[in-house]
Parts: C-alpha cells; structure tokens; sequence
C-alpha cells in the first residue's frame, strides 16, 4: 500500500481541504485500517474516502458543485478569506484555498434544509433485479467492486454526514442529488448510526461500530424498501448478507452496473 498526499497540481480541482490518494491496497480491512487511522488523528474532522470509478465520480461532483451552485460566493461574508482568493480587489469566482470551504457547506446545507427522508423517498428510486444482486455483491465482498485507486479527503465538518460536503455527487436528474444524499446519510446516522464514511460513482458507504441488532435491522429494511420503492421481501438476501457486517452499501444513482 502506498499513500500520498496531493496538491492542487495534481488534480483538476483545487484543494479546499487535506486530501490523499491511496494505492496498491490488499484488502477491504487494509483500507478500513486507513480510515481508522486518520479518523483517530484528525478528531474533529470527518474522513471520506472515494469508492468505485474515481475518475467518474470525481466528473460527475464537479458538475453537482456547478450545477447547484455550492461554490457560489454571493451573500457570504469574504472579509477573512486568504489574500490569495482575490485578485485585484476581487474574488477570483472560484474557490481555492481552505479558508473558503465553509461556503460550499452552507450553500449546501441551505438547499437540504427543507428535505426530509420521506421527500427523498418520493423521488421514486427503485431497483431491479440485476441491481440488487449488484448490490448484495457490494455488501458481501466490497473489496472487489472498489477502484484501484481511492483518495482520502479530511473534510473539516463535525458530523459524519456532513462529510457530503467534501464530496457533493448526483447529478443526473434521475439520482439521488446532493442534498438527498445528504438526508439520506443523516437518517441513517440518527436511526442507526451508521457514519458516512465513503461516496463513489455510483454507491455510497456506510460503517457503525458493531452490527445492528435484530429490531434495528428490520426497522433498516423497512426504509430501504421504501427508498427504492420496493417490497421489504425483495431485501431478504440483502438483510441477510448485511446482517453481521458493519458496514453498508447503498446506491444513489438510478443504474447500478458490475
């Protein structure tokens, strides 16, 4: 395994915060590993990881970041930003430095205020057969359905789910969008506390620190059913897969392919 710290040259994007790329991984246990690590030495920070399909996912943020907005500087308070946001006097119209990260978590966290769970699942999500054996695929071997190459950004939030900031995606109409993967991430920790811990392409991670008891995992199935709008049976596999882990798969977007 190899782990390197990136700077702004080495990505499209600047950097509003720490960020690594990880390489040569043996192992799901090997990454998780990582994370702990870096969870334990940034104690007030919430670390993501990249899945599946890096430079997909990596696409597709940088359009939800435009196309809602989240970098948008109107209306916030500039007066402590880095010299180096300005030129001339005037913000350079893009963010660039850490300093400016809270503009995108309050651009963000405004336009999921009015969301709640039910509202996500009234977006009418729903998942195929295929999907779902994608799915039990994921929960049941992780490892293997990741990207060989996965980045680790330290995101300066508090709560696991706001680590969406980080990381916005969904940005086809038909996926689940930022804000409601921000709810969705929300609900999970509140009524499970499962902590967001991963955003891919096209699936989003989940971890707690022991397994969900039984009441609890029923109660799980129940809103993932109506989630992606289906019947709490077609989730008996899943369920079962799940049922020991601690951790979680879930999809956000309306195709989920192998």
């Amino acid at each position: 395994m190899h782990i390197q710290a990136l700077s702004s040259e080495d990505l499209s994007n600047e950097l509003l915060f720490d960020t690594y790329v990880i390489d040569d991984l043996k192992s799901f246990d090997e990454l998780f590993g990582v994370y702990e690590d870096y969870k334990r030495n940034n104690p007030n920070k919430v670390i993501i990881l990249t899945l599946d399909d890096l430079g997909q996912a990596e696409y597709t943020s940088g359009h939800s970041i435009h196309s809602y907005d989240l970098d948008e500087t109107e209306d916030h308070d500039l007066s402590n930003l880095d010299e180096v946001c300005f030129e001339n006097g005037e913000h350079r119209g893009y963010l660039s430095t850490p300093s400016e990260f809270f503009i995108r978590k309050t651009n963000l966290l405004k336009q999921a205020k009015d969301i709640d769970f039910e509202s996500v699942c009234d977006k009418n999500m729903t998942i195929d057969e295929d999907e779902m054996l994608i799915l039990e695929g994921i929960n049941q071997s992780p490892f293997e359905y990741l990207d060989e190459q996965i980045e680790l950004k330290v995101v300066p939030v508090d709560k696991s789910y706001e680590g969406i900031c980080g990381f916005p995606n969904g940005y086809f109409e038909s996926d689940f969008d930022p804000f409601e993967n921000y709810i969705i991430a929300k609900h999970l920790f509140e009524n499970y506390q499962f902590e967001l811990f991963g955003i891919g392409a096209s699936i989003l991670g989940f971890k707690r620190d022991n397994s969900l008891e039984e009441s609890k995992l029923k109660e799980l199935i129940t809103d993932l059913s109506k989630l992606y709008n289906t019947s709490e049976e077609a989730f008996d596999k899943f369920a079962e897969i799940i049922r020991d882990k601690k951790y979680l798969f879930l999809k956000y977007t309306e195709g989920l392919e192998a």
